[in-house]
């Protein structure tokens, strides 16, 4: 008797719950977005010492990508950073 009466309201928190847990776009894009471009530096990690400069997040050229990476770059680019001066560079 009492879920006959209440059935609409009942169908419908169940549909808006369902709803709620559906991400969007936006929110798909926001998350993309918001990854952090440095984490926390790995110690006691080899790379060798092969020289093809990637370009971190972070505005710094590293001499390859596992020198980027232990130094805690999680996002980067191939090539040297185009506005960086020689000074700057991380070399092995």
């Amino acid at each position: 008797m009492i879920l006959k009466k209440y059935k609409f309201s009942y169908l419908t928190f169940i549909a808006l719950l369902l709803t709620a847990c559906q991400p969007g776009n936006n929110t798909v894009e926001a998350t993309a977005a918001e990854k952090p471009c440095m984490g926390p530096a790995k110690q006691d990690t080899m790379c060798t010492m092969q020289y093809d400069p990637v370009c971190g997040c972070n505005g710094k050229t590293y001499s390859n990508a596992c020198v980027a990476k232990v130094a805690g770059v999680l996002k980067m680019e191939k090539g040297a950073c185009e506005n960086e001066s020689a000074a700057g560079k991380d070399q092995l």
